[in-house]
């Protein structure tokens, strides 16, 4: 797990330099596998353990790293205004792999722009190894590398069929991913469907 010095510091003070932090985050469980200094920022990866799924976003390191430093940790205040419009309204949401995927929920966002990311946001994720690639994918995967929570967007008028599906892939079933790779699928993967096709 890729984790930015400059990020880490958006939610704990830390009084130390990346390189004692990582002895200390080691003696917590999460070794440490190498620092880079990139100029504008010091990354750390971090081997997360499966036992550690606290830790898979900057907030739970900076909340280990709060402890481990003892200050306090500032996790961002986020106020969701209600949706005028609610999701089962205009898209069904049926999850036919529980094992797979407990929880699964949606919102509906209107008048949405695709553009360029902000700056700030582009070299955030290109410190920790994702290209930038619109600020809609962007913000989906800062949201995921920060609260270690996988979320997705998809363009509303381009689910087939009105339904989001989480169910498991089929054996061999093929997929076209963001990064335009296909990858060959087994039934042990779980992916999300509108009604005809793969979409994530």
């Amino acid at each position: 797990m890729l984790i930015s010095w400059d990020w880490l510091s958006q939610y704990v003070r830390l009084t130390v330099d990346p390189d004692t932090m990582a002895l200390k985050f080691a003696m917590a469980g999460l070794n440490h596998e190498s620092t880079s200094d990139l100029g504008y920022d010091t990354v750390l990866d971090l081997e997360v353990t499966s036992n550690r799924g606290d830790c898979l976003g900057h907030i739970g390191v900076a909340r280990e790293a709060a402890v481990l430093l003892d200050q306090t940790l500032q996790i961002p205040q986020v106020e969701l205004s209600p949706s005028a419009e609610r999701a089962d309204a205009c898209i069904q949401v049926e999850n036919q792999f529980l094992d797979g995927c407990p929880e699964y929920s949606a919102r509906v966002m209107r008048g949405v722009r695709v553009g360029p990311s902000p700056d700030w946001l582009r070299r955030r994720l290109e410190a920790v190894g994702i290209n930038s690639v619109n600020n809609i994918v962007d913000v989906t995967n800062y949201v995921m590398l920060e609260c270690g929570q996988p979320l997705h967007a998809f363009d509303l008028q381009h689910l087939r069929g009105g339904k989001i599906v989480v169910r498991r892939a089929r054996p061999g079933e093929q997929f076209l991913a963001i990064d335009h790779r296909t990858y060959t699928l087994d039934e042990q993967m779980v992916v999300i469907a509108d009604a005809e096709r793969t979409v994530a």
